[in-house]
């Protein structure tokens, strides 16, 4: 995780499952907070790809998304490692 200041912080998905969107809520280490943008993969314009943007070669399913955090934010050291899941209301 890291900070674009002003704007919230990014975090770096990998092993996705399904496809992240704006606008739903996320559960990280107990802490909940909003997706506010959805990044998309140099390689293959994807928000999750598959594709190694060094090789091209597959590899486990990542992405990246920014969020603004509804609780306190997390620390990085906290978060590495651990699952994120969709709050499904």
């Amino acid at each position: 995780m890291f900070e674009l200041k002003g704007k919230g912080h990014v975090l770096q998905l990998t092993e996705v499952l399904g496809h992240p969107r704006k606008g739903i809520t996320l559960s990280v280490v107990g802490q909940r907070c909003r997706v506010v943008e959805v990044g998309r993969n140099s390689t293959d314009g994807q928000a999750v790809s598959t594709r190694s943007c060094l090789t091209g070669k597959p590899v486990a399913p990542y992405g990246h998304v920014l969020v603004k955090w509804i609780s306190e934010a997390p620390l990085a050291s906290d978060i590495h490692g651990n699952w994120v899941e969709e709050e499904i209301h």
